[in-house]
């Protein structure tokens, strides 16, 4: 079928079979996304009762809107073949990943707990599976669960799946089986007693078959390996399995008790609801991440120690608070805070540990830790240290960086990171308020230097308890009252009083900054602002994340909704959203840089500031600021990837080419590495004519989303820099179809306007046309609509150039790069095209300013004004321009015109009568183009003219 149209879904190539379908990869060719079509096996396509369960499997799945669940898009059918479109997964099954040998306790536990949430999710909807094992569980290669292939199961009423049991003892069902009493469905080694028996089903039967998972998780090995199905069915009704410490020393005691519970062959016995088995295993992960790990009777019996009735006395409350505290390892007395030198210091970090959640509610996870870093950041005072810094430490441990960090491997983190203090929070139940506590500790002594304890009523009123004792603790930590005052917005206003709001925009803060899963992040923000559409900052961290996928559009929406949102947040998100909206959105740099230099003043210890004025000096082409920024950054975070390759940047716009190497390589030696340092160290090696060094870099970047197209693109570039089209367009071609697998629509878009603009400076005005009509078809983004209408205008097409020259003009009035870099270039070379030099040098007046940033094409302006002056036939000022882009190899790089320019060179001092050093330009344009494709228009041009020279 490879090739077929099946609707609007191209199919590519094969991904598996089995025995409900046969699974392709296919485009879809109206959303430019991949997708998996499944169909029937061709030997069961005509049984009527397969067609039934092949639609019952989309239609029970496509009831289910759950990140563990693979996604259904569609159902069809043509040519009398039925299929399914699904959600597109890279990675692995559990059975690939399994192959025989045990998981780390990390990854199991990680991945149970989702397909736990993913089954409860599917039995709350009355659906059972009745087919779980470790091929119809996928893992992604981000490392998530993704249940597979519904075509087994079963809806029964929502009762029945969340309490298996009515009022008189039977299973409640809504429609009849698919199959007659007594047929078994399922895969053997994973049935349950009771599907085995014939027995009517409800959700525990998918718990016994996710427990025969865990144990093969946990083991390598099938609960009830036999050689025969006879001798399978036998074991599992009557035998015990081996138990698991015997094949794995390693696992937690907790974890068999777990697996023995779920693989109980009386259904009463078992686990009685995925919820009540999720509960378990979260516990399960929360202790082994803390060191130690508890059985889970042991920890309902802590939970329990924590609630007390209204009526108990003082006494037994004190008692109580006591035990809270020593499960914890808080103190519960009040911290007296006398006269002596502060906890910490404005050039001290502050760990932010994970808040131990004991309430059995799993909203508080994540979320108060979140909360209490926004509230804490609000001061310029107190530093704390970055989920992203956290992380990176975390791997050099060997550790997952999404574990949580508390107890002593959060004292830990806080010394190897050099920080001064942790902070420790719980959240408990005492009777029906809650108990929240924070303890700050000395990382070096463990020492508690300041503390803070309060009781709620009720369960909306526990962020604003979380700010108000973050504010507290900020004094006792040894900031001033003055600061506190000034810089102090109610944690609820500063994010949103939704604690489900906040709980999904910790998440996507978590993938966006720890991760750098911008697409993955994007849900989440998406979500908490439906659950609170007053939201400021999550409206500003979706726009981020949309300028990380290329999406400028989206960013642009989500950006201008913060902005009208920014009188309910702090300072320093307020900060934050300005400077995107006037960055991003309005384009004023001039607006953008205010901002960013009184929100450096503010918080000296901030990072963004720094980093983003040293982008807006190289769009403005002031190299030397951009540099200064650079380097402050790296001060203020020496471990961060995007520190070191900005650093990079930097020296290489000032055409310092060894320092530039030197920092690159000084990042690679401690681990800073990065899609961006790769393709600076690529630059380098061009300039440097190391082409073994340029393709290091490209096979680094093989196979890596983000960092594979962009190479490819730079290998395009390079091929055009030295007249190789016929290359150059294959790359391009290889790097779009890069950027398109990942949904990268816009990134595509602007590598096809790059080659349109390359095309139409080569004197391929066909091609250059081409390419802009495929650039504009991806996106209408900003530099997307610049280059297509620039290669239009190069490629003859004035009437639509001017069309969106006339658009961008309305739509980016205030823009400092549109209406000072891409309107005077456009406006420029559409009067060169028409012989009129004084329109053009005009039009490049207003871009004189700003000639030398890095924006849009680099150089452009002066590339054009040495156009415009040939046309005036003045020699020298031609000249002029030329050698500008000569001498800035750095901000040119491997862009057409950086060889364009001898050429043009050369004419310019024919133009004055320069014969020899005409000569001489022609000859090093000529060399570097001695492999070009010789067919090439201004090839054959600068050929002739050399000619007539000899």
């Amino acid at each position: 079928m490879i090739g077929q149209t099946m609707s609007h879904y191209r199919i590519l190539g094969p991904l598996g079979t089995g025995g409900m379908g046969v699974v392709y990869k296919a485009e879809d060719a109206r959303l430019h996304r991949f997708v998996a079509l499944k169909f029937l096996p061709e030997n069961v396509a005509g049984d009527s009762q397969a067609l039934v369960r092949f639609r019952r499997e989309a239609q029970a799945a496509s009831a289910l809107n759950h990140p563990n669940i693979c996604t259904i898009y569609d159902v069809g059918e043509q040519d009398g073949r039925a299929f399914i479109a699904m959600e597109y997964l890279d990675g692995m099954t559990l059975k690939d990943m399994i192959y025989g040998r045990p998981l780390e306790s990390d990854t199991l536990l990680s991945l149970a707990l989702e397909v736990a949430d993913a089954l409860d999710a599917a039995h709350s909807q009355g659906i059972i599976h009745r087919d779980i094992k470790p091929a119809n569980i996928f893992v992604t290669k981000q490392g998530h669960a993704k249940i597979l292939d519904f075509g087994l199961a079963k809806t029964i009423g929502r009762r029945a799946a969340a309490s298996p049991r009515n009022s008189s003892g039977t299973t409640v069902t809504s429609d009849r089986d698919l199959t007659e009493p007594g047929v078994q469905m399922g895969t053997v080694a994973y049935m349950s007693p009771e599907q085995i028996a014939g027995r009517p089903l409800d959700g525990r039967t998918d718990l016994f078959s996710f427990g025969g998972v865990l144990y093969e998780m946990a083991t390598g090995h099938l609960p009830f390996e036999r050689e025969t199905v006879g001798t399978i069915f036998g074991a599992i009704l009557h035998e015990a399995p081996i138990p698991p410490q015997q094949w794995n020393g390693q696992i937690p005691g907790n974890l068999a008790e777990i697996i023995n519970k779920a693989l109980e062959k009386k259904v009463e016995l078992r686990y009685q609801s995925a919820s009540e088995m999720r509960s378990d295993l979260k516990q399960l992960k929360r202790h082994v991440e803390s060191g130690g790990a508890i059985s889970p009777s042991q920890a309902a019996t802590a939970v329990q120690m924590t609630r007390v009735g209204r009526g108990g006395s003082r006494h037994r409350v004190w008692k109580l608070i006591a035990a809270v505290a020593a499960v914890v390892g808080i103190g519960i007395a009040l911290f007296l805070y006398s006269r002596r030198a502060p906890a910490v210091t404005e050039k001290d970090t502050v760990l932010l540990a994970d808040f131990d959640n004991r309430t059995g509610d799993d909203i508080f996870d994540d979320t108060l830790k979140q909360a209490l870093s926004v509230d804490l950041e609000q001061s310029p005072y107190v530093t704390v240290l970055s989920d992203r810094k956290v992380a990176r430490i975390l791997k050099l441990m060997g550790r997952d960086p999404d574990q949580r960090v508390t107890g002593e491997l959060a004292r830990d983190v806080c010394q190897r990171a050099g920080s001064k203090v942790m902070l420790a929070g719980l959240i408990a139940t005492l009777g029906n308020q809650y108990l929240i506590g924070l303890d700050a500790l000395n990382c070096a002594s463990g020492d508690t230097v300041a503390q803070e304890l309060v009781q709620v009523r009720r369960k909306e009123d526990v962020l604003a308890a979380v700010g108000s004792s973050g504010t507290r603790l900020r004094k006792k930590l040894g900031e001033s009252v003055g600061t506190i005052r000034e810089f102090d917005t109610p944690l609820v206003q500063a994010t949103t009083p939704s604690l489900d709001a906040l709980r999904a925009f910790s998440l996507g803060r978590k993938m966006a900054t720890v991760h750098a899963d911008f697409a993955g992040a994007v849900p989440q923000f998406q979500r908490a602002i439906q659950l609170d559409p007053n939201f400021a900052t999550a409206y500003a961290s979706l726009s981020a994340c949309y300028l990380d996928l290329g999406a400028t559009e989206q960013a642009a929406d989500s950006i201008r909704k913060a902005y009208g949102l920014r009188h309910r947040v702090s300072e320093r998100e307020r900060f934050y959203i300005e400077s995107l909206y006037y960055l991003n959105f309005t384009g004023e740099l001039e607006k953008a840089r205010q901002i960013y230099e009184l929100w450096g003043q503010t918080y000296p210890r901030d990072i963004v500031p720094s980093n983003n004025l040293a982008i807006i000096y190289g769009q403005l082409g002031q190299y030397d600021k951009d540099l200064t920024e650079a380097l402050k950054r790296v001060e203020l975070d020496p471990e961060g990837s995007l520190s070191r390759a900005n650093l990079v940047y930097a020296y290489l716009y000032l055409n310092r080419f060894q320092e530039a190497r030197d920092a690159a390589q000084d990042a690679l030696a401690k681990g800073y590495d990065s899609t961006d340092l790769r393709l600076n160290l690529y630059t380098l090696a061009f300039l440097q004519n190391n082409s073994a060094d340029m393709q290091q870099q490209v096979a680094w970047a093989r196979g890596k989303p983000g960092a594979e197209e962009m190479l490819l693109l730079n290998e395009a570039d390079t091929a055009g820099y030295f007249g190789k089209l016929r290359r150059a367009r294959e790359l391009e071609a290889q790097a779009v179809a890069v950027a398109e697998r990942a949904g990268e629509k816009e990134t595509a878009a602007s590598f096809e306007a790059d080659a349109g603009f390359r095309e139409g400076l080569f004197g391929n005005s066909a091609e250059a046309r081409h390419y802009a009509d495929r650039a504009l078809a991806l996106s209408a983004g900003r530099d997307v609509r610049f280059g297509a209408a620039m290669a239009l205008a190069l490629g003859g097409d004035y009437a639509r150039a001017r069309t969106v020259e006339d658009d961008m003009n309305k739509r980016y009035p205030t823009d400092t790069v549109v209406q000072f870099n891409f309107l005077p270039s456009l406006r420029a070379q559409l009067a060169i095209a028409k012989g009129d030099v004084p329109a053009a040098l005009t039009a490049l007046q207003a871009a004189s300013p700003y000639e030398l940033g890095i924006a849009g094409f680099s150089l452009c302006p002066v590339y054009l004004r040495g156009r415009a002056d040939l046309l005036a036939h003045d020699g020298k000022a031609a000249n002029a321009e030329f050698q500008e882009i000569i001498d800035h190899r750095g901000i040119v790089q491997n862009a057409a015109i950086g060889a364009l320019a001898y050429l043009q060179q050369a004419r310019a001092y024919s133009l004055v009568g320069e014969k020899v050093s005409s000569r001489n330009a022609y000859y090093k344009f000529l060399e570097l183009w001695k492999y070009a494709d010789p067919d090439i228009p201004i090839l054959k041009r600068a050929k002739a003219e050399y000619a007539k020279l000899q």
